[in-house]
């Protein structure tokens, strides 16, 4: 017997007529036989179940860790509700728990809210709107010129339209409507107009002179208007040729 064994493979074949001198050949498929490598086969059905045993594990594993999942954020969830439950019910002074304290901080500012609003409603009220215009006995007069478009005025009726659309004109004014008295028209020549203005003022009227009713500021009105006014008007005032005076 020889010392070095020389190894191979081994091909093992199944067969109903276990014929050793057909060991390592395919048998043709139909004749009951079946041939397989010893050291493939096992790798072979490994391959082939593989896969499909990996899926179903994996599909396993996917399902049962989403229900997993699940459950443990519920139950965290029920865990936290119930802790926060308990915070809110705990006494925090006297007798006043936790979620009472909430409430009545939330209806505290509720409340100063409210007040503020009233409050700042009735300090907007501007008191210098209340006024008695029965102490306005000191009167100032203003007097000035103009020039219409119309060629002339040809009646009283005309004249007066003019005067009450000039009327408006201060009696509107925000600021000069208090201490307006009359707009008046006393001579007509063509085109051109005299008109005169009073105001009556409290006896302390020296801011009044100097600021709100002074000539700058009634003029200014006056002119405002007349630059707003339509040129279609059949008494279209010219801007350019206003001019006032005090007295």
């Amino acid at each position: 017997m020889s010392d070095e064994l020389e190894l191979k493979p081994f091909k093992a074949a199944c067969d109903n007529n276990n014929d050793p001198g057909d060991q390592g050949i395919e048998v043709i498929p139909g004749n009951g036989s079946c041939t397989y490598d010893v050291e493939k086969g096992t790798d072979e059905v490994s391959n082939l179940l593989t896969p499909q045993a990996a899926e179903n594990n994996r599909t396993q594993h996917e399902v049962d860790g989403v229900d997993v999942d699940t459950e443990t954020k519920t139950l965290r969830w029920r865990r936290e509700l119930q802790s926060l439950k308990t915070e809110l019910n705990e006494v925090v002074v006297w007798k006043l728990k936790l979620w009472m304290v909430i409430l009545l901080v939330f209806l505290v500012i509720a409340l100063v809210i409210g007040i503020s609003l009233i409050v700042c409603a009735v300090i907007d009220d501007d008191g210098d709107d209340n006024y008695d215009k029965s102490s306005f006995v000191v009167k100032r007069f203003f007097r000035g010129h103009f020039t219409v478009t119309n060629s002339s005025f040809t009646s009283d009726q005309e004249i007066l339209q003019l005067e009450q659309q000039l009327t408006q004109v201060y009696s509107s004014s925000h600021a000069l409507e208090r201490y307006f008295s009359n707009f008046t028209i006393s001579h007509l020549q063509d085109t051109a107009a005299q008109f005169k203005l009073q105001f009556m003022m409290p006896l302390d009227h020296e801011e009044l002179v100097r600021f709100t009713l002074s000539l700058k500021m009634v003029k200014h009105v006056l002119l405002q208007h007349l630059y707003d006014q339509d040129t279609g008007d059949p008494f279209y005032i010219i801007p350019t040729s206003l001019s006032m005076e005090v007295g």
